[in-house]
């Protein structure tokens, strides 16, 4: 049996195995204290029935571990011993199979669905390691709306819900309105399979403060773009910690208090829009600014748009990694919630 990191988004580290089990530990990298994001491929393992033990808790979720043979199409093992473990037994015909935390979004997957569509990616920024990252736009209109997601490189099940919103919103732009989207703000880190979360000296995420220069070249970049062109509605993709309360629902994070009663009729239309077939989503998670973790003095991009005057509306949507019992994430599940968040976007515009 062979396992290895040497793919898009791997991230793992081997320990002693024994028989049957497989001893793991996932790598923080440039991350600062502990997160729980990994992924690892197996080979040279069928007809075998193997058990992978982390060294840490809050590693595995509800479902087992998300399980794919082609790194697009990803299914739950649903063999979770517990958070710390999962077995799985291998088919006599699977020679190579991928293990994540959750369900990955690579770029691969984001350049599949742009070809698909017809839309053009084109060229935000070079990357410190010399990748081309990548952007798009569509619409037209003095409004602009800025989408992004993968602030922090593991939260893949944001990615879901942008293509969906994406999908929708170039089938039907909205009246009057550019769309300027980052799909992937840590483009190495989602590359290379890094937390991102907590990066240092700060993460994506807190590269916003308007008093000093972006340390990062999307942040940069996204900053430049909704200066220049006065920004005032934007939204970004995130998945939140690991699991449990909020953290298994869909929920807006509120950034500002002067603008609580935007965020609560954004809400109320998306509760509205939700259909059988998104990941369920009630306002029940919500959490209101300057509570729990929820600072409005941290520098994040949904405040970088909220200082303008003439802001209208911006925050942060968060995506369980794994849902609820009967409700769990799938791809589709999250792809639908995009096109319900769209569904809400037209009303709040028109409202």
């Amino acid at each position: 049996m062979n396992i290895t990191k040497d793919f898009t988004g791997g991230n793992i580290r081997l320990g002693d195995s024994e028989r049957g089990i497989v001893h793991l530990k996932n790598e923080m990298r440039e991350s600062e204290g502990d997160w729980f994001y990994w992924a690892f491929c197996v080979s040279g393992a069928a007809g075998e029935t193997v058990r992978f033990e982390f060294d840490e808790p809050n590693r595995v979720g509800y479902f087992g571990a998300a399980v794919s043979h082609d790194l697009k199409e990803w299914h739950w093992s649903h063999s979770r011993v517990d958070g710390s473990s999962f077995t799985y037994t291998f088919s006599p015909q699977e020679d190579r199979v991928y293990f994540a935390h959750d369900m990955l979004y690579t770029p691969e997957m984001l350049f599949d669905f742009a070809c698909q569509k017809g839309l053009t990616l084109r060229t935000l920024a070079e990357s410190r390691k010399g990748r081309e990252i990548p952007y798009l736009t569509f619409g037209r209109g003095e409004r602009h709306l800025v989408l992004t997601a993968r602030h922090h490189a593991c939260e893949s099940t944001g990615s879901y819900v942008l293509e969906g919103l994406l999908e929708a919103l170039w089938r039907d732009p909205p009246e009057n309105t550019l769309v300027f989207c980052v799909p992937m703000m840590d483009y190495d880190g989602v590359y290379d399979g890094d937390q991102g979360k907590n990066r240092s000296p700060h993460d994506h995420n807190r590269d916003y403060d308007p008093r000093v220069p972006a340390i990062y070249e999307t942040t940069a970049a996204v900053r430049k773009y909704i200066d220049e062109n006065h920004v005032t509605m934007g939204f970004d993709f995130h998945s939140p910690w690991h699991l449990g309360g909020r953290n298994d629902k869909v929920f807006i994070v509120h950034k500002d208090p002067e603008f609580e009663n935007r965020f609560l009729k954004f809400g109320k239309f998306l509760r509205e829009s939700i259909t059988p077939a998104s990941l369920p989503y009630d306002g029940t998670g919500d959490i209101p600014a300057n509570t729990e973790w929820n600072s409005d003095a941290s520098h994040t991009f949904a405040s970088y748009i909220l200082r303008n005057p003439s802001a209208d509306i911006a925050f942060t949507l968060e995506t369980c990694y794994f849902g609820e019992e009967g409700q769990e994430f799938t791809q589709e599940r999250g792809r639908e919630l995009g096109r319900c968040f769209a569904q809400a976007l037209r009303r709040y515009l028109r409202a």
